[in-house]
């Protein structure tokens, strides 16, 4: 799978969430197909009077950590961050060929992202400099919740993993 260029494992990230969501009764349809490359969603799906909005994000097996790019204004969505039909899947494809599936409100997201780039930049570089703002941001899918920014969200995010169930409250 590390072959696979960065589109085609956002593809595939799009097919796991379609995948699932199909199992579960939903009716799934591709904003990307019909909008080319939508900038605020990803995917849409229906069940019964429920819909909802879905932004995927993925990582392919040997990345460590998922990656979004900041806005001038350091968000990192395009609006309805409060919404109630709208949320995250970040999809992390394992080394096995297995994968992990976190399902996500937004505003946690952007408020996971917004805290630890500020602990990052507090921090300083090994060489005793101040941090630059960047647009990046990273969340690091491991255990290792040792107080460095952006990591040990394996752990501090596992409420969420498959919580497919919470597209339907």
């Amino acid at each position: 799978m590390a072959i696979f260029d960065t589109q085609r494992i956002g593809r595939m990230g799009e097919l796991v969430v379609e995948l699932e969501l199909l199992k579960r009764g939903w009716i799934v349809g591709n904003f990307n197909h019909t909008v080319l490359n939508s900038a605020g969603w990803d995917l849409f799906a229906t069940k019964g009077d429920r819909s909802v909005r879905l932004r995927v994000k993925a990582k392919r097996p040997g990345i460590d950590c998922f990656r979004w790019s900041a806005k001038a204004d350091g968000s990192v969505f395009l609006g309805h961050n409060g919404a109630r039909d709208a949320f995250v899947v970040a999809v992390s494809f394992e080394d096995d060929d297995s994968y992990a599936a976190y399902v996500l409100p937004p505003p946690i997201v952007e408020q996971t992202l917004r805290m630890e780039n500020d602990k990052w930049l507090s921090g300083m570089k090994a060489n005793g400099e101040a941090r630059k703002p960047t647009s990046m941001r990273h969340i690091y899918m491991d255990h290792q919740d040792d107080g460095r920014p952006s990591r040990g969200f394996a752990t501090r995010w596992a409420g969420y993993l498959n919580a497919w169930a919470s597209l339907e409250a």
